[in-house]
């Protein structure tokens, strides 16, 4: 069975990702719709932990739009207090980008190991290390992002700098570097083949 490079998977969860902010109509639910079949097979429970993460986002992403978005009003008797059947529209469409974002985030997460996701994010930025950017520490700090959305830990974002004492956190991270194969390769041209069409 062919497996993937860790840096392939991020390159085909980035265009993913794009796609679904560039997805209309029946593109976009029709992304949304195999996506949370995936999330429902392979990360069920990590799904579940991200949606109910981003709900109040989803709230007041639904208000936003379908409050005051200009239009032809849904219930005339409430006038301007009402939705518009435009905002309706438009509050679903970007409550739904936004859901197949998480949910590609949860399929990540559950299909690759920490490590896997260090190793992966590396091979992507070692063009930056050109410019002298820390790549390792890019990556490490994406990584730890990725966890803070899913699980925070207790005392919020403070426990990730610092201890009670006053003492840095340091996690120890043992990487396994995999070397890109030819089809790593392929997969990934052909993804960013198709991203740059969705574009055009």
């Amino acid at each position: 069975m062919i497996s993937f490079h860790p840096a392939t998977r991020l390159v085909a969860w980035a265009a993913l990702a794009v796609l679904a902010q560039l997805a209309r109509g029946p593109w976009l639910w029709g992304l949304g719709l195999v996506v949370l079949m995936a999330a429902l097979i392979f990360a069920r429970h990590r799904a579940g932990r991200l949606v109910k993460r981003v709900r109040i986002l989803l709230l007041v992403l639904w208000v936003l739009f379908a409050l005051f978005t200009p239009g032809e009003l849904v219930v005339p008797l409430l006038g301007s207090a009402g939705p518009t059947q435009e905002g309706l529209a438009a509050a679903a469409m970007h409550c739904a980008q936004l859901l197949v974002v998480v949910l590609l985030v949860a399929v990540l997460l559950e299909s690759t190991r920490d490590q896997e996701l260090i190793a992966g994010l590396m091979v992507l930025a070692r063009p930056l290390a050109v410019l002298g950017l820390p790549v390792e520490r890019l990556a490490v700090r994406v990584l730890l992002v990725f966890r803070y959305v899913e699980s925070p830990p207790d005392g919020g974002w403070r426990a990730l700098l610092v201890h009670d004492d006053g003492v840095t956190t340091m996690e120890s991270l043992r990487i396994r570097t995999v070397p890109l194969r030819w089809w790593d390769g392929v997969v990934a041209g052909v993804v960013v083949l198709i991203l740059l069409g969705a574009l055009r």
